[in-house]
């Protein structure tokens, strides 16, 4: 069976980069430690870039 779970964030000004590094550098190998698997991680076509 599988679970899928879709989150959207809004995020400050100007800290889009420091999202990035945190989702990457930790929330997603905590994640995947506990056994889950991330599918995929988004960035929407009119938000800043990173």
């Amino acid at each position: 069976m599988a679970f899928y779970e879709l989150r959207q964030y809004q995020i400050k000004p100007d800290k889009m980069a420091a999202w990035f590094d945190l989702v990457e550098g930790e929330v997603i190998p905590f994640i995947v430690s506990k056994g889950m698997v991330m599918m995929a991680s988004f960035q929407g076509e009119t938000d800043e870039g990173v």
